[in-house]
């Protein structure tokens, strides 16, 4: 089974706002309270602020799609794909761009899927929220794993 999702979430400039803040809290306990007990509670309050930080970053990085179930089999020219998607029929749309795959349904959804090789669609069939698709490698497309 492969899955390919992209995941959103912070990037470095995150972590720099992170490293700063927790600078600025550190500095401010160390003003207001000098000695041991300034510095227990300046680096309390910048473990906690990392804590929330990646906490805050997990609930980014998941999607909502991730629960919609997803799979492939491949066997030599051919690809199987069946995925959940929700409907209604309508909104549900595939398209092949290279190697991949796009999903898209009701409520914004959409998914990426990586393949194993440029394919052609043969056969695409949508029931009760079922996306089956059948798909053939491309004759001039090269086999890379």
């Amino acid at each position: 089974m492969s899955r390919d999702v992209k995941r959103t979430g912070f990037n470095g400039l995150g972590y720099l706002l992170l490293f700063l803040v927790g600078v600025a809290i550190l500095s401010f306990m160390l003003r207001l309270q000098t000695g041991l007990l300034g510095l227990v509670l300046g680096g309390l309050a910048v473990g906690l602020a990392v804590y929330w930080f990646k906490a805050l970053n997990k609930s980014l990085a998941t999607s909502a799609w991730d629960d919609f179930l997803l799979e492939i089999r491949h066997e030599g020219d051919v690809v199987d794909l069946t995925a959940q998607v929700p409907g209604p029929e309508s909104n549900v749309k595939v398209e092949l761009l290279g190697r991949k795959l796009v999903l898209k349904g009701g409520m914004g959804f959409r998914r990426t899927v990586k393949l194993p090789y440029e394919a052609i669609l043969r056969e695409l069939r949508y029931v009760n929220g079922i996306l089956n698709a059948r798909l053939v490698k491309r004759a001039d497309a090269p086999t890379t794993s």
